[in-house]
């Protein structure tokens, strides 16, 4: 009987404890996403270079803090864990959320609180992370229960969507609306934790690398560093990277540039997208639904590439929309439609992949390393949302929009629509290459655990079978020679083959 067999594997009161936590993640992603802007600029009365410098100061923010956090919950022990110890100490203090949407302070308040509260995101939301990689081994439950915190995820933002325009049309203050949503939503967000700290567990101790001793701050960070870089030799993660990033990138350009085409291509106004907007998260959901059987039936890569090639169709939808003779008030909604089941599996997935990554990093490194895996991944969204605006808000500069203005030019209506169609498709162009490039498929998978176990239990290296040292160095990108902690600190030398051509590799 090997390790998976004899581990605890959750059941669905421990896959939906867990899928919770993505009631705080998506939430309050999806706020400060559709309204901080608005609040800053309108109600708090904050320039738009400050709101800006408020959001660019967060991320070199969360750059320090992400990898900070990492490290710590992957070298910490404590009584309590060295991840469930991070609820205890941030789930309390995400109530700050309310703190960001008061009225009548400076700049310095509504830098101070934002920071605040992108540093609890970070302590919490790192560790948790981690869990399903420390709960289990099993490739479906793993599946699963990415699968369970997106449901959570997407139903949330479609609440967080709808409860706080329907706060604002009733509340005549703005002011005071923005203060019920705050704290109405930053004590929601702070309920999932109690329900992930009781019925989630992390991995048994006796399997827990020696802690790590450091003798000064620097050396620590230096070795911080070094943890979040040695993360990129891993090939299956550099693969994962351009699908997660490329798909994510793609997305929020179109969420950014999605009311500037409904107000200037489809003349549409602001309140219809809005309603567009409901219908496209409400899709979601069953995007994440629809997704999850297609990644348990044929493989996250072929369900990925799936989600790509409808979000393909529906910004041809959106291509053709205007200038076709059709009443575009309704016929849009078949396109929130279309992109909103895609939106559901490129979302999802990657989530899904990346809670077996660190078992490709154990087979090379000997060590378990969740918590920097998690953090790159953190700071990575974190990147891919401000790399989004970035984008978006240098193409509307250069194709001449004037912010405020109710008519634009021709030029620039017509460079809005290029930019919400081209920006998009690059992106989810790159996300499809990489999903052709990727190998760690369930088989796969099953070959990689089944080695960590017989190396871990003192099964000798040169004892491999060919497939296994085929399929082991197609997704480390490593010579087997170098696995279980045995490769060089200076070997530079990857192997860098591209995608598989070995016949040996199990492909789904």
């Amino acid at each position: 009987m090997n390790d998976v067999e004899k581990r605890k594997q959750p059941g669905w009161k421990n896959i939906i404890a867990w899928g919770s936590g993505d009631i705080f993640g998506s939430g309050s992603g999806t706020i400060i996403g559709l309204w901080m802007l608005y609040f800053f600029t309108q109600v708090a009365g904050l320039s738009p270079v400050e709101a800006g410098l408020i959001f660019a100061i967060g991320k070199l923010w969360d750059a320090i803090t992400d990898p900070i956090v990492a490290y710590i919950t992957d070298n910490i022990r404590t009584r309590f864990g060295r991840r469930k110890v991070f609820f205890l100490f941030g789930a309390p203090f995400l109530i700050v959320f309310g703190l960001m949407f008061i009225s009548g302070f400076g700049f310095a308040y509504y830098l101070a609180t934002y920071l605040l509260f992108n540093t609890m995101f970070t302590v919490v939301m790192t560790p948790y992370c981690t869990l399903p990689n420390e709960m289990t081994d099993d490739y479906e439950i793993r599946t699963k229960m990415g699968s369970c915190r997106l449901t959570f995820g997407q139903i949330t933002a479609f609440v967080v969507t709808l409860i706080p325009g329907l706060i604002m049309s009733n509340v005549e203050d703005e002011a005071q609306a923005f203060i019920y949503i705050g704290f109405l939503f930053g004590f929601i967000f702070t309920l999932p934790w109690y329900f992930i700290y009781k019925y989630t567990w992390e991995i048994e101790p006796s399997r827990l690398p020696p802690q790590k001793e450091v003798s000064s701050i620097k050396e620590t960070l230096v070795d911080l560093y070094k943890e979040m870089a040695s993360t990129l030799q891993i090939k299956t993660f550099r693969i994962h990277l351009m699908m997660y990033i490329g798909g994510s990138v793609a997305l929020d350009i179109f969420g950014a540039l999605f009311l500037h085409y409904i107000t200037f291509n489809l003349n549409l106004s602001a309140g219809e997208g809005g309603q567009i907007l409901s219908v496209m998260t409400f899709m979601q959901f069953f995007g994440v639904l629809t997704f999850t059987w297609f990644a348990l039936k044929i493989g996250n890569a072929n369900a990925y590439k799936i989600a790509l090639g409808l979000m393909f169709v529906s910004l041809a939808f959106f291509a053709i929309l205007p200038n076709v003779a059709l009443d575009v008030s309704k016929a849009v909604f078949f396109g929130a439609v279309l992109i909103g089941l895609a939106r559901g599996g490129i979302y999802l997935i990657p989530w899904v992949i990346f809670n077996s990554i660190p078992d490709v990093d154990e087979i090379l490194t000997g060590r378990r390393r969740a918590g920097i895996f998690s953090g790159v991944m953190t700071l990575g969204r974190k990147i891919c949302q401000a790399s989004a605006m970035l984008i978006a808000s240098i193409g509307l500069q250069w194709v001449g929009f004037e912010s405020g203005a109710k008519v634009q030019t021709s030029e620039t209506i017509s460079g809005v629509y290029w930019l919400f169609l081209i920006g998009p498709t690059c992106l989810a162009i790159i996300a499809l290459f990489g999903a052709t490039l990727f190998q760690l498929t369930k088989q796969n998978h099953r070959i990689l655990i089944d080695e960590v176990s017989r190396l871990r239990n003192g099964g000798a290296k040169q004892d491999a079978l060919p497939q296994v040292v085929s399929v082991v160095e197609e997704l480390t990108g490593w010579e087997y020679k170098y696995m279980w902690g045995d490769k060089k600190k200076k070997e530079t030398t990857y192997l860098l083959r591209s995608g598989s051509s070995d016949e040996t590799v199990v492909e789904r």
